[in-house]
């Protein structure tokens, strides 16, 4: 799900590539709403991948942008089935790593959930970090096992 068009097309071609259109399910909109939709739908996912522009540009937009993280981390959530992986991912500068993995704790207890980090990621070498710039460290990412006992 994405507002590009763009980025759709680009994911519908990569899919094609690696032939796995059939398993790839693409569609523009809104994140929220649209995830909402397709729990309504009753559509369940193995995996689920989340990577949303910067909720947080400036400090001051630091509580409604763990906010905005949180409810989409557990829409997203909503839409696993049994044993299903999240990818979670965040560009904005002034959301700490340490604050992402809090954010996506919390939004497995809110959905009764157990969940295992068995990956976190950062940004590669094409985005150098400056040591005396802790901003420069904006690219991170989670991957999560999430399960029910």
């Amino acid at each position: 799900m994405d507002a590009s068009g763009a980025a759709l097309e680009q994911v519908a071609r990569n899919a094609e590539l690696n032939g796995v259109q059939e398993q790839v399910a693409i569609g523009a909109g809104d994140a929220f709403e649209a995830l909402a939709a397709l729990k309504a739908d009753g559509e369940q996912f193995a995996v689920v991948i989340l990577d949303p522009p910067a909720f947080i540009k400036k400090r001051k937009d630091i509580p409604n942008g763990e906010r905005a993280y949180s409810r989409l981390n557990r829409e997203a959530m909503r839409l696993l089935g049994r044993d299903g992986l999240l990818l979670s991912a965040s560009c904005s500068m002034h959301l700490a790593p340490d604050r992402l993995v809090d954010v996506v704790r919390g939004a497995v207890r809110h959905q009764d959930r157990q969940g295992q980090v068995i990956f976190q990621g950062h940004q590669g070498p094409d985005h150098p970090v400056h040591p005396a710039i802790p901003e420069t460290s904006y690219l991170k990412a989670l991957g999560v096992r999430v399960f029910r006992d």
